[in-house]
């Protein structure tokens, strides 16, 4: 490999590494909200999974594949993976905080 393509390719590189840490901080931030939609379903009783709510999500991120010539397939298994993730962490917050009432 050329001094040349070694450079660019460093390059490029460091890009990648500096989009895949906004990335990370973007999952944090999601779940973050996350939690604190759980703790409103769990102050006003409402059911942690809402397949409408679901769908909206799913076809937004179809809608942004198809608006930016990606696969629409990756984004909708990547949003599946979040929304999975979103789902765990409310179940263990709506779980935990209705035990805990439940020992008072």
């Amino acid at each position: 490999m050329s001094e040349q393509s070694e450079n660019q390719l460093s390059s490029l590189r460091r890009e990648l590494d500096a989009i895949d840490r906004r990335l990370l901080e973007s999952v944090r931030e999601r779940i973050d909200v996350c939690t604190r939609v759980a703790s409103v379903k769990r102050e006003f009783d409402i059911p942690m999974m809402q397949p409408g709510r679901v769908g909206v999500v799913q076809e937004r991120a179809r809608e942004f594949a198809r608006a930016h010539n990606m696969s629409e397939d990756f984004l909708a298994a990547l949003y599946d993976l979040l929304i999975g993730e979103a789902c765990r962490v409310e179940d263990l917050i709506i779980d935990a905080e209705s035990t805990a009432g439940d020992r008072r």
